[in-house]
């Protein structure tokens, strides 16, 4: 009777190692995505992130244009401008580079502030904020959604530790409007 016992618990966790493994995918590496590298550049390039900016916007108003660009012959960019009483006040640049034929990799850009670190990086004063700092979290956020075919996700993100944007966007809820020129 002791065998038996031995044996069906002996089976039993053969049979529970072979369901966990089979349900187990290799996981992906950070800033790559199950889509092709052309798929990939077709989503980007013409998503005007609207839902960041929606999620993110302080109280001037922005409009955000995406432009694509190929990079030699397998790699691609998408650059995103940010205006602002036309004039530019951000960018940020999407960078694909193919990871065999079904997936991408992403790496995301900001430019570098004046004073040091690089644009929207949680540190910086803005009179006239366009985003809730910082940026990089909440496009990385971005592409991960358009890329996943799932909608942008804030709590992903994290808080805005921006306080002039807070009291901006407070503003813009109630039909206060600014430029950047106030």
């Amino acid at each position: 009777m002791r065998q038996s016992i031995v044996k069906q618990t002996g089976s039993a966790v053969l049979v529970l190692a072979a369901l966990g493994l089979a349900g187990c995918e290799k996981e992906r590496a950070p800033g790559v995505f199950d889509v092709s590298l052309g798929e990939a550049y077709r989503r980007l390039s013409n998503d005007k992130l609207a839902d960041m900016v929606y999620a993110k916007q302080c109280g001037i108003l922005i409009h955000v244009a995406p432009t694509g660009m190929p990079v030699g012959t397998t790699d691609r960019q998408v650059t995103w401008r940010v205006r602002s009483s036309d004039r530019e006040v951000v960018q940020f640049t999407a960078y694909l580079s193919p990871v065999g034929e079904k997936q991408t990799k992403v790496e995301i850009r900001v430019p570098a502030a004046p004073d040091g670190g690089e644009m929207y990086d949680g540190t910086k004063f803005y009179k006239r904020p366009a985003f809730n700092q910082p940026l990089r979290p909440a496009v990385q956020e971005q592409v991960a959604a358009i890329l996943e075919g799932r909608k942008f996700d804030v709590q992903r993100v994290g808080p805005g530790r921006d306080k002039v944007c807070d009291v901006q966007r407070g503003g813009l809820t109630t039909g206060l409007k600014f430029t950047i020129d106030d």
